[in-house]
């Protein structure tokens, strides 16, 4: 049985990163335009939120289509996906609260549509 994976790195830099992320032991690559594909970014972010402000960050976290990942009496976890702009306006948003600790995948990105992988960048790739 063959299992076929596929990794995709959102470079938003030259061709020699793209040429580069090949070289690194990478099979296959691929490269697009930012605008042709679709791209998230994962946060967590552990904040203190004393008993009688909980209600208002559970708003903050509805309110960002977020979720509570980790509940505790110390520190609330909280978790969510979205555009670059879209996770850091989450947390301004929750700087309200104590922000303990921030963890943030940086962007991930996969083609929109049907694709076929392969190693070559476009010619449009800059």
């Amino acid at each position: 049985m063959t299992t076929t994976r596929a990794v995709t790195v959102l470079l938003e830099d030259r061709l020699i990163t793209f040429n580069r992320a090949v070289g690194l032991g990478v099979r296959e690559a691929v490269a697009f335009p930012a605008r042709d594909g679709i791209t998230r970014e994962l946060a967590l972010v552990k904040v203190r939120a004393r008993g009688d402000r909980y209600a208002e960050l559970l708003d903050v976290v509805q309110l960002y289509h977020a979720s509570v990942v980790d509940d505790n009496p110390e520190a609330t976890i909280v978790e969510l996906t979205g555009s670059e702009a879209f996770v850091l306006s989450c947390i301004r948003a929750l700087e309200r609260f104590e922000i303990l600790e921030v963890a943030r995948s940086g962007a991930v990105a996969l083609e929109a549509g049907l694709t076929e992988a392969g190693a070559t960048a476009p010619a449009n790739f800059q």
